[in-house]
C-alpha cells in the first residue's frame, strides 16, 4: 500500500515538472518571436552565406570587368575595355613575356596597370595570347615575311576598328621582356599601322640592319640598370638567335629616326615602389621621338608607381598619334 502512494504521488510530481517545462519553452518562443517581430539585429536569423559564383576561365583565363575573350584566325587575345568607353578608341597590342616572368595577359595587366590605363586614356587594349608554347615569334630577319605573330596583330587591329570602335590612325604597343622583342618586331616591320612602340625589359631580337622601317616610328625603351634577366649588352637566346644589346638597338632606332647623336637627359624622377630613380635620355633632332627611360639599380619587373608609368607611355603613344 505504502509502495503504491509512493508511485502515485512520483507520477504526479513529473507531470507538473513537464508541464512547467512545455510552458517554461512555450513562453521562450512566444518571447523570442516577439523580439523578432520588433525589428531587432540581436534576433536576425543566421544563414551560411550562398557558396560563391564559379566563374569557368575562358580560353584567355578568368575575366573581370570589361574584359572579353576573342577569337580571330584561331588565335585568341584578351580585350580590356574603357570603363566609360567614347569612340573612336586608340588601340593599344600588349605582349607579355615568357613564362613565368608575367608570361600571361592577367600578369602583364597587373604588372603595368592597364585596365587604370584604358580607362584614363580610353584605349582599346589588346592582348594576344602567343602560340602554344606561349611565346612569340619575333625574330627580324633580312627578306622575310611578316611573322604569324605580326600578322595575327594586324588582324587584331582590323578586328578592333571594324567592330569595336578602334581609331585606325592611332595604334600603339607595349611589350615586356620577350613582348618587347615583339614590339620591336612590329616597329621594324609594320611601322604604317603600329606607330608607336614602348619596350620594357627587351631588346630587339634578329638582325639589326634588316629593321628597315618604310617610314619612322616612335620608340621609347624602358630599362632597370641591374637587369640580369635581360641583360643590356644582350645575348644568344636558346633558339640560336642574337637579342641585341641596347646600345645596338637603340643606335639602330636613332639612324631609322634621322636623330644625330645629341641628347638631352631628364632631371631624376622617382620611377619604382623602392623610390629608385630615372632618367629619361632623348635623342634630338629626330623626325620622331626617340627615347630610353634607365632606373638606377632597377631589375627585371620592379614595382613600377603606375601613374608616372602611365604618364610615360601615354607621352609616347601621343607623339606617334
Amino acid at each position: 500500500m505504502l509502495c503504491r502512494m509512493l508511485r502515485l504521488q512520483f507520477q504526479q510530481e513529473n507531470q507538473m515538472k513537464n508541464t512547467i517545462l512545455a510552458t517554461f519553452v512555450g513562453l521562450s518562443a512566444l518571447g523570442l518571436t516577439a523580439c523578432g517581430s520588433s525589428g531587432s539585429s540581436d534576433s536576425a536569423v543566421v544563414t551560411n552565406p550562398p557558396p560563391p559564383v564559379q566563374v569557368a576561365p575562358s580560353a584567355c583565363g578568368v575575366l573581370k570587368a570589361n574584359e572579353q575573350c576573342l577569337q580571330i584566325n584561331n588565335r585568341h587575345f584578351m580585350l580590356i575595355s574603357p570603363a566609360a568607353k567614347t569612340t573612336p578608341s586608340p588601340i593599344v597590342l600588349a605582349f607579355y613575356g615568357s613564362p613565368p616572368s608575367y608570361g600571361t595577359p592577367q600578369e602583364l595587366d597587373s604588372f603595368l596597370g592597364l585596365h587604370a590605363l584604358a580607362d584614363s586614356k580610353n584605349y582599346l587594349i589588346a592582348l594576344p595570347l602567343g602560340g602554344q608554347d606561349w611565346t612569340w615569334e619575333s625574330n627580324v630577319q633580312e627578306g622575310s615575311n611578316p611573322s604569324a605573330d605580326t600578322a595575327l596583330s594586324l588582324a587584331i587591329i582590323d578586328k578592333l576598328v571594324n567592330e569595336h570602335q578602334g581609331d585606325n590612325n592611332k595604334v600603339a604597343t607595349v611589350g615586356f621582356s620577350a613582348g618587347a622583342m615583339m614590339s620591336y618586331q612590329l616597329a621594324c616591320q609594320v611601322p604604317h599601322r603600329v606607330k608607336a612602340a614602348f619596350a620594357v625589359s627587351g631588346q630587339l631580337r634578329g638582325s639589326l640592319p634588316a629593321c628597315k622601317p618604310s617610314v619612322p616610328v616612335v620608340l621609347h625603351h624602358l630599362h632597370g640598370t641591374a637587369d640580369t634577366d635581360m641583360a643590356l649588352e644582350g645575348r644568344v637566346a636558346l633558339s640560336g638567335n642574337v637579342i641585341n644589346s641596347l646600345s645596338g638597338t637603340l643606335e639602330r632606332f636613332r639612324q631609322i629616326n634621322g636623330c644625330s647623336t645629341n641628347t638631352i637627359v631628364s632631371d631624376a624622377f622617382k620611377l619604382t615602389a623602392k623610390d629608385q630613380t630615372a632618367k629619361t635620355t632623348s635623342f634630338q633632332g629626330c623626325i620622331k621621338p626617340t627615347q630610353f627611360t634607365m632606373v638606377e639599380g632597377g631589375q627585371h619587373h620592379p614595382e613600377y608607381l603606375k601613374p608616372v608609368l602611365h604618364q610615360l607611355l601615354t607621352t609616347s603613344f601621343t607623339s606617334g598619334f
